[in-house]
């Protein structure tokens, strides 16, 4: 165990003193450093202050007295009458109010009578209309209400009857409703507003056709219900949206059984059961937690993983010389016969050889994490980075990014630990570094094609059998990865579509490890070295 110890600590220092090994050291630091902040602040200019710096009360004097301006040099009217209208075959009388002018005369007014309004008896101080989704929303909704019953009352008095009143007196009532959930910040009047409105995609001035496709009143309910008054800001609103949506997508598909709708629908396993059950609890303690991140927070996320992906280029070059060259080198110069004829067994020089490439793999792996950590960090923020989440014993844990950020790429680089083992291998076979290196590197690329030929007509289990199957293992060790940020795009190598338990890609990883160490340790004991 002594000569293993001393063999393994003269590995390392021959390795440290390869100088071009540190050069990529070094370069991958500097990149994983200063790059975060070359993206913020140069190459992209990102700011993340919030609101525009206008203030709301200011714009809407503004668009008061310029309807008023545009009204008082248009030629409009607004005459009164009592209307009798048989309603449940009964005739009563309304009074009612005929607008005549020109086209944009329900904007104008509707501008002027609910801006107006709200100048007069909103508290802004209390609730900035820029800064809260419900104050934000019932103010355009209010305007956009108001609009609509303006326009309804340019209907001449003879074409009015009671389906025209009885869709006015809803249009009413949703005013008064959203006029409320506004003065009064009442979230749940909102919603009433919301289901009594006729023309709803006019609740929401943000995005109403993204906002009918994704959500819907159900959702902005159940929103309500976990902030009735309304003191969420707009983004951590449609975080929490988000969370809804998701939460009932994913409820749905464990409902149904099938993994996927569409053309081919695959029918739930266990695992996905699991994984789906479990991701529901994940946003629901969420969103019970209010658990949101703010852009800020998702394009730090976002860069992190990117930095790791652009890393680990340098990562698999550190990994491929470092093993590519450990025989084959001294090999070529003559040097590892001074270890040969020394009083030891050759297996003891090939267990500290690996052990010291392992070592490698582990020091370069965590410490690339570490600095693409800091370099996000110091660049974002430490406290954007938020934690990952999974279900432990049928509850949530949480698990510090950098912590699992660390055990996320050890998982991730699998495939380059894989064959840099295999470069290893080569070199036991040859003299030349730069087969070994390439060769190796080569294998390495060439691990995706497979994922090329999922969409022919190659038989599933034959795709299981394949590298690219069984060596990604991210989606299989942390399944919740893509809840800590909407679409993470988190490994470089991805062997989505497969369905392979992760027990039997740890065997399959295993076997090809032993036979690939096996056969180097072969080669390099028994090989007669000249």
């Amino acid at each position: 165990m002594n000569k293993i110890k001393a063999l393994y600590v003269n590995e390392m220092i021959k390795i440290s003193r390869k100088y071009y090994l540190l050069g990529i050291a070094i370069a991958t630091v500097i990149i994983s450093l200063s790059f975060p902040f070359l993206l913020r602040y140069v190459i992209y200019e990102l700011d993340f202050s919030s609101g525009d710096g206008s203030d709301p009360r200011a714009y809407m004097e503004a668009d008061v007295e310029e309807a008023e301006k545009r009204l008082k040099n248009s030629e409009w009217t607004a005459v009164n009458k009592d209307l009798t209208i048989e309603t449940d075959g009964k005739e009563q009388t309304y009074s009612m109010t005929l607008y005549t002018g020109p086209d944009d005369l329900p904007f104008l007014l509707s501008q002027k009578n609910s801006y107006g309004d709200i100048l007069a008896n909103y508290d802004f101080d209390r609730y900035p209309i820029d800064d809260t989704f419900l104050s934000e929303e019932a103010s355009a909704s209010y305007r956009n209400f108001e609009e609509d019953l303006i326009g309804m009352q340019m209907t001449p008095f003879e074409e009015r009857d009671a389906v025209w009143l009885e869709d006015f007196g809803k249009k009413e009532r949703a005013r008064d409703l959203v006029r409320k959930a506004l003065m009064e910040h009442d979230f749940m009047a909102y919603c009433d507003g919301l289901d009594l409105g006729t023309n709803k995609e006019d609740l929401l001035s943000s995005d109403p056709d993204s906002f009918r496709e994704r959500y819907g009143p159900k959702v902005v309910r159940k929103l309500a219900a976990s902030d009735p008054a309304g003191e969420l800001g707009v983004d951590d609103s449609f975080y929490m949206m988000d969370y809804i949506y998701d939460i009932d997508r994913k409820q749905s598909l464990l409902d149904s059984g099938l993994k996927e709708r569409g053309k081919t629908p695959r029918i739930l396993t266990e695992e996905d059961k699991e994984i789906l059950s479990n991701s529901i609890k994940i946003l629901k303690y969420k969103f019970d937690r209010h658990s949101m991140y703010d852009e800020q927070s998702s394009t730090a996320v976002q860069l992190n993983y990117t930095m790791g992906n652009i890393t680990q280029y340098g990562l698999i070059i550190l990994l491929m010389l470092t093993a590519g060259s450990s025989i084959s080198m001294e090999m070529a110069t003559g040097s590892i016969k001074s270890l040969i004829i020394a009083p030891v067994r050759r297996w003891k020089i090939y267990i500290a050889k690996l052990l010291s490439i392992i070592t490698v793999m582990l020091m370069a792996s965590v410490l690339i994490t570490l600095f693409n950590f800091i370099g996000t960090g110091l660049a974002f923020g430490f406290d954007k980075l938020p934690p990952y989440m999974f279900v432990s014993g049928g509850t949530v844990q949480e698990m510090p990014f950098l912590i699992a950020k660390i055990l996320m790429d050890l998982v991730q680089n699998i495939p380059a630990f894989f064959y840099a083992f295999v470069a290893f291998m080569i070199s036991c076979f040859t003299k030349n570094t730069g087969i070994s290196v390439g060769l190796s590197t080569g294998l390495l690329l060439f691990h995706e094609v497979p994922l090329i030929l999922t969409t022919s007509d190659v038989p599933q289990r034959i795709m299981d059998f394949t590298p690219v199957a069984n060596m990604d293992l991210m989606e299989k060790c942390f399944p919740y990865v893509n809840l800590m940020v909407s679409e993470l795009d988190f490994t470089l190598f991805s062997g989505y579509g497969f369905s392979n338990p992760l027990w039997f890609s740890i065997v399959y990883i295993i076997v090809l490890l032993i036979a690939v160490l096996f056969t180097a340790f072969e080669e390099f004991v028994k090989k007669d070295i000249q």
